[in-house]
This record gives C-alpha cells, sequence and structure tokens, in this order.
C-alpha cells in the first residue's frame, strides 16, 4: 500500500501518511510513533552541509504503510518494493521542508532537494525511512549559531530521539565544537496543550496553523569555544 492507496488519512499540513487500521477508531494526536536518529554531516573544512535522517516507524504504521507491497508475495520486502512509499513521502515532505527545522543564526538554512532516501524493513520488524537533507550551501559551525529540531508541525506522528543515543558527526568537527541534544522542559502549559490534542479526532485541524510538534521537539545545537589567541 502506498501513501496514494485509499487507506490514508492526511495531516492538517498536507503530508499524507498511511492509517493504522483497527476495530477502534483513530483518534488522539499523535497517531503514529516514530524513533529518531539524526547526524549532522561535514565538508573537509568541517562545515556542515546537511542532515541524515532515519525514522523507525511503529508496528502498527509499517504494517499498514507495507500493505501489499510485497509484489513477488515471498514474504520479504525490498528496498524495491518499497521504494513507492519513500518516494512518495519524499515528494510530500519538500514542501514542509522536510520536517527539518535547521537554522543559522535564527534564520531558516535553505535546502535543495532531497535525492538520497530510501526504505528497509528493520531487524524488529519496523518500517526505516532514512533521507538526507543537502544545505544550499556550507554552514561554518564555527561562526553560525546552528540548531534544528525534527518534528511533524501538526503533531500526528511523534519523532522521540532512541535513548541512549546521541547525534553524531559524519566527518570531524572543527576543534572545540561539541553537538548538543537538548531535552523538552515541559510545563504546565505544554502539558495542558498535549492533553488537549490527545482528545482530538482524527480529522481535527486548527482554526489557524500551529506549530504544535515543535513544542515536543528535542533541539539539536553545535557550540564552539573560540581558540585562545
Amino acid at each position: 500500500m502506498s501513501f496514494l492507496s485509499r487507506r490514508q488519512i492526511a495531516l492538517s499540513s498536507g503530508l499524507m501518511v498511511a492509517a493504522v487500521l483497527s476495530s477502534q477508531p483513530v483518534s488522539a494526536h499523535p497517531h503514529v510513533y516514530s524513533d529518531l536518529r539524526s547526524d549532522i554531516i561535514l565538508d573537509d573544512e568541517g562545515r556542515a552541509t546537511s542532515i541524515h535522517v532515519e525514522w523507525i516507524f511503529d508496528e502498527g504504521y509499517t504494517e499498514a504503510a507495507t500493505e501489499g507491497m510485497d509484489a513477488d508475495k515471498d514474504g520479504v520486502f525490498t528496498s524495491a518494493e518499497l521504494q513507492p512509499v519513500v518516494t512518495e513521502n519524499i515528494k510530500a515532505l519538500k514542501e514542509y521542508r522536510y520536517f527539518v527545522a535547521a537554522k543559522a543564526n535564527g534564520k531558516d538554512i535553505p535546502y535543495l532537494d532531497v535525492t538520497e532516501y530510501g526504505q528497509r524493513i528493520n531487524d524488529q520488524g519496523r518500517l526505516s525511512m532514512t533521507f538526507v537533507v543537502p544545505f544550499a550551501a556550507p554552514i561554518d559551525l564555527t561562526s553560525a549559531r546552528f540548531t534544528y529540531k525534527i518534528y511533524d508541525p501538526d503533531f500526528f506522528i511523534a519523532y522521540d530521539y532512541i535513548k541512549g543515543e546521541t547525534v553524531a558527526a559524519i566527518g570531524n568537527l572543527p576543534k572545540g565544537c561539541v553537538i548538543n541534544v537538548g531535552t523538552v522542559a515541559f510545563d504546565e502549559n505544554m502539558e495542558e496543550t498535549k492533553r488537549q490534542l490527545a482528545e482530538k479526532p482524527a480529522d481535527w485541524q486548527p482554526e489557524q496553523p500551529q506549530d504544535f510538534g515543535s513544542l515536543f521537539a528535542q533541539p539539536v545545537s553545535v557550540s564552539c569555544k573560540q581558540a585562545a589567541s
């Protein structure tokens, strides 16, 4: 089953995702849960050039999204069989910056189109989607305040970093630079927002666009100590 099948729910943002089908009505935000990994890719000069992302979806989503995708009926999902799903995902995500909110000095970093992507079923039988978001120009981590979050603005999908794992650098970070993964500091207002979202039906949309997902997304940043003069 691809993302363009009849068994779908559209996020209010416009991304098409397969719903978990069961005897119970789908309700409450979030509807889909995904483990998250990400890495910062660096060039030979230690500048950030892109972000590598991996989403590992829950069992319910995996079952719904892969329905009918085993073309040769051998019980194994190959990368080629899963390609239509990830291709539709990437096309839909482009309008929403691939759910990757990367900033330099507080301003959105321009992206190039995502061309590196794929899907597979991992050792736990869960659908894993990977892709690389390339920057239009490299970011000098020693002079720019570099941060990013990965999240669904509508909080239809909840993305959480895998416990105990950290964001890594692919390449060599400049001397004195470290990657920081922040925590989400819940307060009473956030808890109330989360409670209200959990009570909303699947087809609910806010009257005005809201960036709900950002509230619950862990921030990643790079901090660099200035070299002693």
